[in-house]
């Protein structure tokens, strides 16, 4: 059976942009290790992350178990401004790397 090959570029419709962002640590048996406060050197809590992130990014900075995250109206409503654009297949990426995984 002959392997069908995906396509370098591929465009996207306006209806098929992703409307939820993918947590990849929600799928991780392994979590990562928490982000440090740099002064106390232990785990940052949301109160540490606000003035650095706005609140929405900060639960899902420490979120470690949703593995679908809905992206806000005011980011998808921009998305759709300046896409779709190609998603590019990494073809010369995967032969370089030798990995079977499929960038």
């Amino acid at each position: 059976m002959a392997e069908t090959k995906i396509p370098y570029k591929i465009y996207l419709n306006e209806s098929e942009l992703p409307k939820q962002w993918y947590n990849l640590r929600a799928d991780m048996k392994n979590k990562p290790a928490p982000l440090l406060n740099p002064g106390t050197g232990k785990p940052m809590t949301a109160e540490e992350l606000e003035p650095v992130f706005c609140s929405e990014l900060v639960k899902q900075e420490l979120d470690n178990t949703t593995p679908l995250i809905d992206i806000p109206d005011e980011i998808y409503n921009f998305y759709k401004m300046y896409r779709p654009s190609p998603r590019v297949r990494a073809y010369f990426l995967e032969k370089k790397l030798g990995t079977p995984a499929k960038i």
